[in-house]
């Protein structure tokens, strides 16, 4: 079993925002990683998602010119392998 909390240290001890599920007394092996400002995940404005690494990672590839063609495309691709073949 393993779990990933995010608490904050609060008087030399780390706060958690609900209890953990651990039974007490459940010895524990711990990782801290502080949080820094390039680990956070959520986006203001549309100005910040166009700022994430992999915005625009794609926009070099010709078949995709047309995104809603290509997924439809690709789409009737899926359907066909998930239908038995006999």
């Amino acid at each position: 079993m393993s779990l990933i909390e995010r608490g904050k240290v609060q008087g030399g001890g780390i706060v958690f925002s609900e209890p953990l599920a651990l039974p007490e007394g459940t010895e524990v092996i711990v990782h801290i990683e502080p949080v820094t400002a390039k680990q956070t995940t959520t986006c203001d404005s549309g100005k910040d998602f166009a700022t994430l690494p992999f915005f625009g990672m794609w926009a070099d590839r010709e078949d995709m010119s047309d995104s809603p063609e290509w997924v439809r495309r690709n789409r009737e691709q899926w359907q066909q392998r998930v239908a038995r073949q006999d």
